[in-house]
């Protein structure tokens, strides 16, 4: 949900940056997917046609307390702790595709069969 949330901010902003005649002729839009990558792995892909993400800051985004967002607006945590949480407890990936201008898309890549761990 935060990586959807994300993507409705992203459009938001990009929203105020265009012009009137643009809105109607490229309207924003995310678009979401599933898939099976192959039998071991799923992927959810969450894509939006925004701004993107400059290549000059997208190696930052998984760090923590990084954000694009002013000051107040953001607990500078969210994209972090997906990361982690996907990677970590689902033994998966979080990816990050951008192009500037374009949009970006995030890929969520987790094994089809998760680790049980019983709590002792």
């Amino acid at each position: 949900m935060n990586i959807l949330a994300n993507a409705i901010n992203a459009l938001e902003e990009f929203h105020t940056t265009r012009t009137h005649q643009d809105r109607p002729t490229q309207p924003s839009q995310i678009v979401m997917r599933t898939s099976f990558l192959n039998r071991q792995w799923a992927e959810i892909a969450i894509a939006d046609n925004g701004a993107g993400t400059p290549k000059a800051i997208q190696s930052q985004i998984f760090e923590p307390f990084f954000t694009t967002k002013p000051t107040g607006k953001s607990t500078r945590m969210g994209i972090s702790i997906r990361h982690q949480m996907i990677a970590k407890k689902h033994s998966g990936r979080l990816i990050c595709r951008s192009v500037p201008g374009q949009g970006a898309e995030f890929l969520i890549q987790i094994p089809v069969q998760q680790r049980i761990y019983v709590a002792s």
